[in-house]
């Protein structure tokens, strides 16, 4: 990969390769080269179904132009847009206003990284983050932005399953992260562009010996070379964010299987909840069917 000084363009790329590309992936240099706007703003799964090829298809032709993945390749493409066009006929482009329409297409943007996500993880690496949730004396989870939303959806699923968690804020990673030996686990979550603190608790916990569960958004994350386990997750959303839909299925999954290990313990431990939770006009937070909530209709 050649140095970011010397990085030929995209336009050069693509018309260096243009001859010898196969004729899936020159479909998607030609749909791309007709509308080179809309390109630097497409998903993954937008550019496959526009140019009627595989989401693979479209990763290959990222790194047959010599990106590492479809990330820096799209990065590439909007820098490329802003250089020829500038930012004013990006501002041009109409967002999404309709709130119905803008819903079904967040709701088709889930469902397609959910897929993603089920055609993209091992089922032997899950297995094995499964294992090291379960058998770690204790868990902290940490990340910013997004990912420290996420971080919390984990803790709280987890700790339902009978599996405390530390959801710890970013202000205080060192002092939770000092705190963890071989015994333990640190999880953590980061995204493009990647949070420089979530990283260096990832080494410091790696040097330390203590085991280290990865979530990002690619294998080779910047957090790959600390992690024990790094599990790739899918998650672009409209706003060139992190939807917490795919993650959020994927953390509900795990506190599944983890309850699902101590069956009893579980029911023990929510009945317990229920009666130290009940507020003054639910008889019980637990329902008593599915989909049921008996409600006190006095007061």
């Amino acid at each position: 990969m050649n140095t970011p000084a010397t990085d030929p363009p995209i336009q050069s790329r693509l018309a260096e390769a243009y001859r010898d590309l196969p004729e899936a992936m020159r479909r998607i240099a030609d749909v791309l080269m007709s509308d080179h706007l809309l390109g630097a703003l497409w998903g993954i799964e937008s550019m496959a179904q526009r140019a009627n090829v595989s989401v693979g298809t479209v990763v290959r032709f990222a790194k047959r132009l010599d990106y590492r993945g479809f990330s820096e390749f799209r990065d590439a493409l909007r820098a490329a847009c802003h250089a020829r066009s500038g930012d004013s006929d990006l501002e041009l482009l109409e967002a999404p206003s309709d709130i119905f329409g803008t819903l079904a297409e967040v709701a088709k943007r889930d469902g397609e990284n959910l897929n993603r996500l089920i055609q993209m993880v091992d089922h032997g690496t899950l297995e094995a983050a499964v294992a090291m949730i379960t058998q770690a004396r204790h868990r902290v989870i940490l990340g910013r932005g997004v990912s420290h939303v996420m971080s919390l959806i984990l803790a709280f699923y987890l700790t339902q399953a009978g599996l405390p968690c530390i959801g710890a804020l970013p202000s205080d990673f060192s002092n939770q992260v000092a705190n963890l030996d071989e015994q333990d686990l640190l999880i953590v979550l980061s995204f493009a562009p990647y949070s420089r603190e979530t990283i260096d608790a990832a080494v410091f916990a790696k040097e330390s010996g203590t085991s280290v569960l990865a979530f990002s958004d690619r294998a080779d994350s910047p957090l790959a070379p600390f992690a024990d386990i790094l599990i790739p997750v899918p998650s672009e959303d409209l706003l060139f964010s992190c939807s917490v839909t795919t993650f959020a299925a994927l953390a509900h999954a795990f506190a599944i299987v983890a309850a699902s290990q101590d069956h009893a313990g579980t029911l023990h431990r929510l009945k317990a909840a229920d009666k130290v939770a009940q507020p003054l006009f639910v008889d019980h937070w637990l329902p008593m069917r599915p989909g049921g909530l008996k409600v006190n209709r006095q007061g």
